[in-house]
């Protein structure tokens, strides 16, 4: 049963509070240990626990986020717009992504270019992006399948593409993906959450002027694009 839209408000505000009590010990509990490890000659623990920290810190502020624009009643984000360098935003995803990738022996490939231009726009938003994309396409792409991650230069904007060869998605269900708390049966029945990610990654694009959109088809895998100019327009 889909939840009615002026249920939404009571249900994201119920949701972050539940959220922030654990949220608030997984910080807690990781600051502690990142101090136990300062001494440590273990570099690769340590990073770890700072994409832990670093992570859980930024899902705290989006929690807070979410619950102003539901107080509001705005239903916008708000971006702070300053120079992002794609190139290393999209390569420090892909690093914090890599253990999932790992867990389910999969391959993350990034196909990028020497360099790419400095763009104007939110770079905590955009890694948010990067982020659910990559995390649909390692949830959705089977055991030893392989995630492709792209980007390049485009009229005047930058356009990232990440593709996997997962189980794909059927024609006839592209429209509900970037809806709120609309997801495919499939990801329905095995995957938990709210469905969520993919409307607010359409958000953040659509703010910085840009759009986002999905090439698919059952048992063909998926390609995920989107595109944002190089200067803010909106």
């Amino acid at each position: 049963m889909e939840t009615r839209e002026e249920d939404w408000p009571r249900f994201i505000d119920t949701l972050s509070h539940e959220l922030k009590t654990p949220l608030t010990s997984i910080i807690a509990a990781s600051g502690l240990l990142e101090e136990q490890l300062q001494t440590s000659t273990d570099e690769p623990q340590r990073k770890l626990i700072q994409t832990i920290i670093r992570n859980a810190n930024s899902l705290e502020t989006r929690l807070a986020e979410l619950l102003e624009i539901v107080k509001t009643g705005s239903g916008r984000i708000q971006l702070q717009f300053e120079p992002v360098d794609m190139k290393s935003l999209i390569l420090g995803t892909c690093l914090q992504i890599s253990p999932l990738v790992r867990n389910k022996e999969q391959q993350l490939k990034s196909e990028l270019p020497e360099s790419l231009p400095i763009m104007q726009g939110d770079g905590p938003r955009l890694e948010q992006v990067l982020l659910n994309l990559l995390n649909n396409a390692t949830k959705f792409t089977p055991t030893g399948g392989i995630i492709t991650i792209k980007a390049g230069p485009q009229d005047n904007g930058l356009v990232v593409q990440v593709t996997d060869n997962g189980i794909g998605i059927p024609k006839d269900q592209q429209d509900r993906l970037f809806k709120p708390y609309s997801r495919i049966n499939s990801d329905r029945q095995h995957h938990p959450g709210l469905g969520l990610g993919l409307a607010l990654s359409k958000q953040v694009i659509e703010l910085h002027g840009g759009k986002i959109w999905v090439e698919s088809d059952t048992g063909m895998g998926s390609k995920f694009f989107f595109f944002v100019p190089l200067r803010r327009t909106v």
